[in-house]
C-alpha cells in the first residue's frame, strides 16, 4: 500500500482533477437531442412589438365585418379571403389546412380578434409556413412583420365612409337646406311663416267675382 510523504504537494493532482470534471460538464451542456432539430426556437418567434399590433386588428376587424357582419371573429371562409388578399399565393393553402385549423377556437370555429394571443399566434404560424414554402431561412420574426404589413396596407375592399362632425345635424339646423314641405314652411333664416306655410289661402279677389285663383296661374 502506497501513502504518500506528509509534505506532498497535491495541487496539481486536484487542479487536474478539476479541469476534467468541468470538460465533462461542458461536454454533456453542449449535447442536444436530436428530436429538437428543426425546430423554430422561441427567440425566434416575434412579438406584437416586431409589427404595428393595433394597425392590424383594425384592418382585420373591418375586413371581418364586411364578411360575416360580426368584427370580432374571422371564421374559416374569411381567413381563406384574406389570405388570398394579401398573402403569397404559394401561402394560401397552408393558411386553411395548416394554420387555421391550430389557430381557431375549438368552439367557435373561429379566431377571436378580441383575443391578442390567439391573433399574434395566427400571424406566428403563418410565417412558419410561409417559411417551409418560400426560402426556408428561419428568420420567423421578419417573416411576421412582412405578412402584418402586407395585411394592414392591403384596402381590401373596405370602403371608407365619411362621417360628418355635426353627426349630420347641419341639415336639420341650416334652412336654406331644407326640401319638400319643410321649406315652404319656413323662410331662409329658418323662421316659421305660420299658417302661410301650411296652407294655400286663397285671395278671392279679381276681375270675375267667384274667381279665387288670382296670380296662382304662374305657379302651376
Amino acid at each position: 500500500m502506497f501513502i504518500p510523504e506528509r509534505n506532498l504537494d497535491l495541487k496539481p493532482f486536484l487542479l487536474q482533477r478539476t479541469s476534467s470534471n468541468s470538460s465533462l460538464l461542458i461536454d454533456r451542456a453542449e449535447h442536444k437531442p436530436s428530436a429538437f432539430k428543426g425546430l423554430p426556437q422561441t427567440s425566434t418567434m416575434a412579438s406584437s412589438d416586431d409589427y404595428d399590433y393595433d394597425a392590424l386588428v383594425e384592418k382585420m376587424k373591418a375586413f371581418a365585418l364586411t364578411q360575416t357582419k360580426n368584427a370580432s371573429k374571422m371564421d374559416s371562409k374569411t381567413v381563406g379571403k384574406l389570405a388570398k388578399e394579401c398573402w403569397p399565393k404559394a401561402l394560401q393553402p397552408r393558411i386553411d389546412s395548416s394554420v387555421f385549423p391550430k389557430v381557431m377556437d375549438k368552439t367557435t370555429k373561429s379566431i377571436n380578434l378580441d383575443n391578442k394571443e390567439q391573433v399574434q399566434k395566427f400571424i406566428a404560424e403563418a410565417s412558419i409556413q410561409y417559411d417551409d414554402v418560400t426560402k426556408k431561412t428561419k428568420e420567423f420574426k421578419k417573416h411576421e412583420k412582412f405578412l402584418a404589413d402586407k395585411v394592414i396596407a392591403s384596402d381590401l375592399g373596405i370602403k371608407k365612409t365619411a362621417i360628418s362632425k355635426t353627426g349630420g345635424v347641419d341639415k336639420m339646423t341650416d334652412a336654406s337646406k331644407y326640401t319638400g314641405a319643410h321649406k315652404e314652411r319656413f323662410d331662409d333664416s329658418g323662421k316659421g311663416k305660420g299658417a302661410a306655410g301650411r296652407s294655400d289661402k286663397a285671395e278671392n279677389t279679381g276681375y270675375v267675382g267667384n274667381y279665387k285663383g288670382q296670380g296662382t296661374f304662374d305657379k302651376k
